[in-house]
């Protein structure tokens, strides 16, 4: 009797036969274990993307991106490697799921660099940047500091889209200088005031296809001030295109017209100018984006 109870007195002081299930404090070693790993293999990747710099023109894009895929596949492969910290399986397994879908949409995004898709990059941007804010959110509960929490979801398809933007900007250009380069030389009023027409309409096309494209965040301020420097040219020719259809122009109302061209002129130069440098990208050699199609050009 006396040996049954001392046998019962050790099963209790066991936790009655004892328990795998990790104390508080094992518990909380682990996860600072699992996640100061996880933190490091992130830190390792973001460096190795961080000294590359920002791609300058979409075939800089394609190549930078084969490389930060690399990066990121790498990390991802060591962070879910490592054996889940015992005792906080489910507070890290929704990370790692997020990770799985990150590597997924790495690899369309360079099978869109691959091919310079400028219109399937930008309709995937805002998926890609989705994907980036599920990881941040993720790993900001884990208390992660180096995965994805640097507003990565912000600045990465922003830094995709720099090129993006100078290229279509590029394009853009390009066509609307054809339409303007069509256009003969004035010999009277009448025809001079149709020229002028046509300017007009080619600064108001100009500004409505730029509202429409996505710049970087930090060229918008640079893009809509362009845009409002092309609407008060386009409406400097339309007024001059008024005035030179009236029967007569006074010296005076020519003269007028004149400097209000010059100075709309020269404040659209100086808008465009500062656009250019704030992108911080460049169009590719030898216009690398899409092609216009066919009905684009007929109505640009």
């Amino acid at each position: 009797m006396k040996g049954s109870a001392a046998f019962l007195l050790l099963l209790a002081m066991a936790g009655c036969g004892g328990s795998d299930k990790p104390s508080a404090a094992e518990e909380r070693a682990a996860l600072t274990k699992w996640t100061q790993a996880a933190d490091a293999a992130c830190k390792k990747a973001n460096d190795a993307i961080a000294d590359r710099g920002f791609p300058v023109n979409l075939v800089d894009l394609d190549r930078l991106t084969v490389r930060a895929i690399a990066d990121v596949q790498q990390a991802s492969k060591a962070i879910r490697g490592r054996k889940p910290p015992a005792g906080s399986q489910e507070k890290v397994a929704p990370f790692v799921k997020s990770l799985e879908e990150l590597d997924g949409a790495m690899k369309r995004l360079s099978a869109a660099t691959e091919d310079f898709r400028t219109a399937k990059l930008d309709e995937f941007l805002p998926e890609f940047g989705g994907t980036l804010q599920r990881v941040g959110a993720e790993s900001k509960k884990l208390g992660l500091r180096e995965c994805a929490t640097h507003e990565e979801n912000v600045v990465v398809p922003d830094a995709v889209r720099a090129p993006i933007f100078a290229q279509q900007l590029a394009d853009l250009d390009r066509r609307l200088v054809r339409r303007t380069k069509r256009l003969d030389a004035a010999s009277t009023p009448k025809e001079a005031a149709q020229n002028l027409r046509e300017l007009g309409d080619v600064a108001d096309t100009y500004a409505s296809r730029l509202d429409d494209l996505k710049p970087p965040f930090w060229a918008r301020p640079e893009s809509d001030k362009y845009v409002a420097a092309l609407r008060v040219l386009g409406s400097v020719l339309d007024r001059g295109a008024k005035e030179l259809s009236e029967p007569a122009i006074t010296p005076a109302e020519a003269s007028a017209f004149d400097a209000d061209l010059e100075r709309a002129s020269r404040t659209e130069r100086k808008a465009i100018k500062k656009l250019l440098k704030g992108i911080g990208a460049t169009p590719s050699l030898g216009g690398g984006g899409e092609a216009p199609s066919e009905d684009q050009s007929q109505s640009a």
